[in-house]
């Protein structure tokens, strides 16, 4: 930003003895900002509402206010048009001015302070949408407990604590929390047969469990996803990462509500488990549904007895099946979800599941990019 203002600045001082008046445009929120800036800003000029009109071709200076207590942008206009207000016509008295030295780098900094702006907003909508949940913490290590405890009580949530599973399950059945958050290994009652017993129940089968662990080895986690865990927070994690990752997982559960039922489907996260992993996986058992992955667009694989059949893709592009199973192999975010169901028995992939895998490892080594994600 200083290597911006500084070049605008020489270029004022050129401009200076020119320069008939300053506008200052202040954005006061987000929205205001994008709607500016996509109807206006990035095709080169500005509409000033003003009922003091300066003379056609005048110049002058604008300074655009970032919402959020943001920088200014500073440019060179000049004077296109002036209009003044009529009975017939509504669009307000002003000056349309174009820009004379906007430089690529001022929209490059709009647009990214545009979307981190967004990113702060989202986040911050995240840790504010959801309501007081009562939390089991269920860890054999006393500090993580108490460390975890504190952090969501000061979110508001309800904690309860207990040092293995079998504690845990007690608790569960006097009086049953919303979100479990346990650890895997554990005496007495581990976490796997822990988040078997909640399941099995069906008065606390609704309930959100997520592992905290140090398991990274991706079957471990795909294991936990066929058991019914909802998501991993791995350890050792940060408060924003403890608080961040049950927020998400509340809202999206809220958001999914319409969902098959836990036992028909298995769901987890990209980011745990790698959609090669478990398309093999779904091989190995013979398993015949639909596989959606949701990243940055839909994705849906129909599955006959393991095989890999079609691929379907939300998008404007016209690409072949392989070209989709290359890119969406090599998503690194975003949910998955498998549900059992009939499907069309058209082959379309013609193709084997490791021959499948294979030939898109070929087809991303050749291109060295993912096309959509």
């Amino acid at each position: 930003m200083t290597k911006i203002t500084e070049t605008i600045d020489n270029e004022n001082r050129r401009n200076s003895s020119r320069l008939e008046a300053t506008f200052q445009v202040k954005y006061k929120t987000l929205d205001s900002l994008v709607s500016a800036y996509t109807e206006n800003i990035s095709k080169g000029g500005i509409y000033i509402k003003t009922d003091s009109m300066l003379p056609l071709n005048s110049m002058v200076k604008i300074k655009l206010a970032m919402p959020e207590e943001g920088p200014e942008i500073e440019c060179i206009g000049q004077v296109a048009r002036a209009h003044k207000k009529s009975v017939e016509n509504k669009i307000p008295s002003g000056m349309a001015i174009v820009f004379r030295d906007m430089s690529d780098e001022h929209y490059k900094f709009i647009e990214e302070y545009i979307a981190q702006l967004s990113k702060n907003i989202s986040e911050k909508a995240v840790i504010e949408k959801i309501s007081s949940q009562q939390i089991l913490i269920v860890d054999d290590d006393s500090t993580v407990r108490r460390n975890a405890k504190a952090v969501l009580e000061k979110q508001g949530h309800t904690v309860i604590t207990a040092e293995d599973g079998l504690k845990g399950l007690a608790q569960c059945l006097k009086n049953p929390p919303d979100i479990i958050l346990s650890d895997v290994q554990m005496p007495k009652m581990d976490g796997w047969n822990f988040l078997k017993t909640i399941r099995a129940r069906a008065s606390l089968a609704p309930t959100l469990f997520i592992f905290q662990t140090s398991l990274k080895n991706e079957k471990d986690r795909l294991k936990g996803y066929q058991m019914g865990v909802d998501d991993y927070l791995a350890k050792p994690y940060s408060s924003k990462d403890l608080i961040s990752r049950i927020n998400k997982l509340v809202i999206r559960t809220k958001q999914n509500q319409s969902m098959q039922p836990r036992s028909k489907a298995l769901r987890g996260d990209i980011e745990q488990v790698s959609i090669s992993t478990l398309l093999s996986l779904l091989e190995m058992e013979k398993k015949t549904g639909v596989l959606m992955v949701v990243s940055n667009t839909l994705c849906r694989i129909y599955i006959k007895n393991g095989r890999p059949l079609s691929i379907e893709m939300e998008n404007d592009q016209v690409i072949s099946q392989m070209d989709m199973v290359t890119d969406v192999l090599h998503w690194e975010k975003g949910q998955f979800e498998f549900a059992v169901t009939d499907v069309p028995s058209v082959d379309k992939i013609k193709n084997s599941m490791q021959g499948m895998l294979m030939e898109a490892a070929r087809l991303k080594d050749e291109t060295g990019v993912v096309k959509l994600s």
